[in-house]
């Protein structure tokens, strides 16, 4: 039984649960994701302080869905590393772009900004279509610490101070929408600031990125490419997302209906959520699955 399962079940937010193990929220979310540390023995242990504090539900009372579930994926755990890599304050800061690819809703934006919310020294900006140099400066000054300065100099100047002792990952999303002149700015800012900036889009953000050799020399490899969410990964989502098992037929099932895709996963988890709860079951049946639509 999995710790994510026992606070789905106990109806426990991230944030009780880290008051109850004395922690913070962001180790409580690593060792549900597994990406802690030795996450195993810590989950072990949590889940035994749980019990001593008669949270011991194993099977939650009605379908419910936590939306803020990262499952840990060959794309989850390839993302997680590069940020790492790009993020150590021992590591090089030569190459010190990355780069994270992949088809539409895969589920990049979901990882993107879990990481950031769970790494202090790292921060989440989406590109906006349309913006300026200058919009893009601020919504970065904002990301790495809620100040928007007005020019383009003092945001630069503002940058290069706030990164200078202390190294911080910047993640762009929709990073596919960027102009090249936008890319080279990164690039910019990456060198003279030395600060190391993880770029996620879609595929078109590598075709760009390739055609300007001064930018596809400081990519770090390997780049990561999402892969679609297969049965698996969904078995492994409704565990640790809504407490319940599902078999392999269902989750196939399920996979067929999402083609991949991590947001339709979601939103067929939240629809069977409604279905359960109006009918009083915990559980996901064919029946349930046929009137999706």
């Amino acid at each position: 039984m999995s710790l994510r399962t026992i606070l789905t079940a106990n109806r426990l937010s991230l944030g009780k649960a880290a008051k109850i193990f004395g922690c913070d929220k962001s180790t409580v979310s690593k060792i549900c994701s597994q990406t802690y540390p030795a996450w195993e023995q810590k989950e072990e242990e949590y889940i035994a302080l749980l019990k001593e504090k008669g949270y011991t539900k194993t099977v939650p009372d009605e379908f419910t869905v936590d939306t803020d579930v990262v499952i840990p994926t060959r794309s989850v755990a390839a993302f997680n590393s590069l940020a790492d890599d790009l993020s150590d304050p021992e590591g090089s800061q030569s190459s010190s772009l990355g780069m994270v690819i992949g088809t539409a809703e895969r589920g990049k934006t979901h990882t993107a900004r879990w990481y950031a919310e769970t790494h202090e020294d790292a921060c989440y900006v989406l590109f906006i279509e349309k913006s300026t140099c200058v919009q893009l400066l601020r919504d970065i000054c904002e990301a790495l610490a809620n100040v928007r300065p007005i020019t383009f100099g003092n945001c630069l100047n503002f940058i290069h101070e706030h990164c200078d002792n202390r190294r911080r990952l910047i993640i762009i999303d929709e990073a596919d929408k960027m102009p090249v002149a936008f890319l080279e700015l990164i690039r910019g800012i990456n060198e003279r600031c030395k600060v190391p900036v993880l770029l996620a889009g879609e595929e078109a953000l590598k075709s760009k990125i390739d055609r300007v050799p001064r930018l596809r020399s400081r990519i770090r490899r390997p780049v990561v490419l999402y892969d679609s969410v297969g049965a698996v990964d969904i078995a492994a989502y409704y565990a640790l997302a809504c407490g319940i098992e599902i078999d392999l037929e269902t989750a196939e099932a399920l996979a067929k209906r999402s083609r991949g895709a991590w947001r339709s996963l979601v939103n067929d988890a939240l629809a069977l959520a409604r279905m359960g709860r109006a009918s009083g079951i915990a559980t996901v049946t064919p029946e349930m699955i046929g009137k999706l639509g």
